[in-house]
């Protein structure tokens, strides 16, 4: 399998290369385009164990009930995916190890991944992450998406890494990590950075450049109010 990521970092696209035979499986609605050598299906599991391991991520990981698989047939196929959030996309070859992802930034991956929730600590709740994280581990790509860019820290050993809950993508399952609040109550309150993450080394941790829970409040803080009143109605059509 080989791929190409596109648009970087604002508009990031993902074309990903199968030989005949080779899958790729996809979040519901990531895909952009296919050749006619690619076979795509929609589907929960493969079995009853695979239909509960997809509702289990779907309610508790908070990612999609269905996902899609692409299969190239008859020739080398492309698929073309993408997020729906403008902003970056990498991918991570994993080795037979594990990384955890925040929710919402997985995209894709090779059928050498599998997909599992795992429960975090208490903390994680409070900080954006959610109770249950979502777990991938195996061997081939992981595609992972952002919103803004995407930046990449190695975290040395013993070395405390500190991030804004809202600023994670994904991290080695490896590291320790804890949720906190920052600073005291005076922080809590006025700075706009309550909860953060903290990391330690070894290990690899992925940024997004933009916090989408801050974008979406500080865009609805922006609209006008239904009942807000005082706007003359506007008619479409009628005569010229």
């Amino acid at each position: 399998m080989e791929y190409e990521l596109e648009n970087r970092p604002s508009y990031a696209v993902a074309s990903v290369r199968l030989s005949p035979g080779e899958e790729l499986t996809t979040e519901a609605g990531a895909m952009v385009s296919h050749t006619e050598t690619v076979r795509m299906e929609t589907g929960i599991g493969d079995s009853d164990e695979g239909f509960l391991e997809s509702v289990k991520d779907s309610v508790l990981g908070d990612e999609s009930l269905f996902r899609n698989r692409f299969t190239a047939e008859g020739g080398d196929g492309i698929v073309q995916i993408a997020a729906t959030t403008p902003g970056d996309m990498t991918a991570r070859e994993l080795d037979g190890d594990e990384v955890y992802v925040q929710s919402g930034a997985y995209e894709a991956a090779g059928s050498g991944v599998e997909l599992d929730t795992d429960v975090g600590d208490l903390d994680t709740l409070f900080g954006g992450e959610g109770l249950f994280l979502l777990k991938a581990a195996g061997t081939g790509p992981l595609f992972l998406s952002a919103f803004g860019g995407i930046q990449e820290h190695e975290v040395d050993a013993g070395e405390v890494f500190t991030v804004d809950s809202g600023h994670v993508v994904a991290w080695d399952a490896s590291m320790d990590y804890n949720t906190e609040r920052i600073g005291g109550m005076k922080e809590t309150l006025f700075s706009d950075e309550g909860l953060v993450m903290r990391f330690t080394g070894p290990g690899t941790v992925l940024l997004q450049t933009r916090n989408y829970g801050d974008f979406v409040s500080d865009l609805a803080s922006r609209l006008p109010s239904g009942n807000s009143g005082g706007g003359a109605d506007v008619e479409v059509g009628g005569d010229v």
